[in-house]
């Protein structure tokens, strides 16, 4: 999973609007009055490309169930006041890619000098929350080049300069933060529920690594496995660290049942003592 570097050109809005569900261009136009608590959570980040390709995105959150965009680009005209909106874009996306819900038009050619106009919309507990409108005007920092621009949604972070040692420190720090939060009893071990799991699973690491690649957000972190071995109602799975522990229960929720051996053992002891 690629680690996205701070956005230099971050396009953020966050007045939303509430609205009822009724179809995915329906919802343009059937929208009540009301702010949402989640217009202080969404960013939404702008990238155009050269010869042509335009990319927005908004980062994961377990308040946004479906991601979508209405877009259109105009020239500007002298024989006009307002531009002259001859492209348009009106996508919507329900799953992620690195992180991130991403709308990704390869054609799409946008030049400097053009207005970009733009509003968004997420889903969330059958809610539909819309932005305003939104005016931008292209400028030349809105593109990617890698030879003079930090580069944003595409690039591999991992190719830039200190970011192994940074990655490294942060994970470091962040364990060291957690283990102060939740204390120094928690450990590296995760639970998967298996009825009859000794007479199912022949191999466990083979078990869990085909579990954790059946899930794309998942796959990453199947080198991270260090044991696995199964007892009567499952197969009990150490994790490299603790962040990559919490990693798998927080990326697998509602797409695999794992749970945190630690907490899996307190509710077994509470039970015996009864």
């Amino acid at each position: 999973m690629v680690t996205m570097r701070p956005i230099p050109v971050v396009l953020i809005f966050m007045v939303l609007q509430n609205c009822s569900v009724s179809g995915f261009f329906g919802w343009w136009k059937k929208c009540d009055p009301d702010v949402l608590p989640i217009s202080k959570r969404v960013m939404v980040n702008v990238q155009l490309r050269e010869p042509s390709g335009i990319m927005i995105w908004t980062r994961d959150s377990p308040l946004i169930e479906m991601f979508g965009i209405e877009l259109h680009i105009g020239k500007h005209s002298h024989n006009q006041k307002d531009p002259i909106w001859d492209r348009q874009l009106m996508v919507n996306v329900t799953s992620t890619v690195d992180g991130k819900f991403l709308i990704h038009d390869r054609d799409m050619i946008v030049e400097v000098g053009d207005t970009i106009r733009y509003r968004f919309l997420v889903l969330y507990n059958q809610t539909v929350a819309r932005s305003k409108y939104r005016d931008i005007l292209v400028i030349d920092r809105l593109f990617y080049r890698p030879t003079n621009t930090i580069c944003l949604s595409e690039c591999l972070a991992r190719d830039q300069p200190g970011y192994h040692q940074e990655i490294l420190q942060l994970k470091k720090i962040s364990e060291r933060k957690i283990l102060h939060c939740v204390g120094s009893q928690t450990t590296e071990y995760l639970f998967i529920p298996l009825e009859s799991a000794i007479t199912v699973v022949s191999d466990p690491m083979e078990f869990i690594k085909y579990r954790l690649g059946q899930i794309d957000d998942l796959r990453p972190l199947i080198d991270n496995v260090l044991t696995a071995y199964v007892v009567e109602d499952g197969v009990v799975v150490k994790m490299r660290t603790v962040i990559d522990k919490l990693k798998v229960l927080e990326l697998s929720r509602k797409k695999l049942i794992v749970v945190d051996y630690d907490d899996y053992l307190n509710v077994e002891g509470s039970g015996a003592g009864q």
